[in-house]
């Protein structure tokens, strides 16, 4: 499920919606490190100062050393990039696990986070959030990899 502070948006909505998006675009647009890749999820805030857009996804059990694997960068836009970054939020069960900052610096960035402390049969609510960081000008956070893996004893992703 997606949101945003505008309420519950839909998933492959509009790139035009002020109240943020989360699409799966057309294939092979320029990252900022000048890669093209023909699938990736775009994600941008509210449009709004602040503005924020979350992904929440729920988990049927986690293993014994699980962890979240992402790479993730900004789409190089024509001209001057105008970004001043984003917030990169990751939880679970609500529970604040990491916030690291992104700015447009020409390359993608990765992220690990470990969800072992959630391991178990119960079903886990995990969320993925951006945050705006101030204004919302050309924010759209692509992420090439967004995925769990099972542990050191797992073979793909879930």
């Amino acid at each position: 499920m997606w949101s945003s502070g505008a309420g519950r948006l839909p998933f492959g909505g509009s790139r035009n919606d002020p109240r943020g998006f989360a699409i799966h675009p057309v294939p092979r647009l320029m990252l900022e490190d000048g890669s093209r890749r023909e699938r990736v999820l775009e994600t941008h805030p509210r449009w709004t100062d602040d503005g924020w857009i979350r992904g929440e996804f729920h988990l049927p059990g986690v293993a014994a050393g699980a962890r979240l694997e992402a790479e993730y960068g900004f789409f190089s836009p024509v001209g001057p990039p105008q970004t001043n970054g984003v917030l990169i939020r990751v939880g679970c069960d609500g529970v604040l696990l990491t916030e690291v900052a992104k700015r447009y610096t020409g390359s993608l960035d990765t992220l690990t986070v470990d969800l072992s402390r959630f391991a178990g049969p119960a079903t886990r609510t995990l969320y993925v959030e951006v945050d705006a960081d101030g204004d919302s000008t050309q924010d759209w956070l692509v992420w090439t990899r967004l995925t769990v893996v099972p542990g050191p004893q797992g073979t793909g992703d879930r």
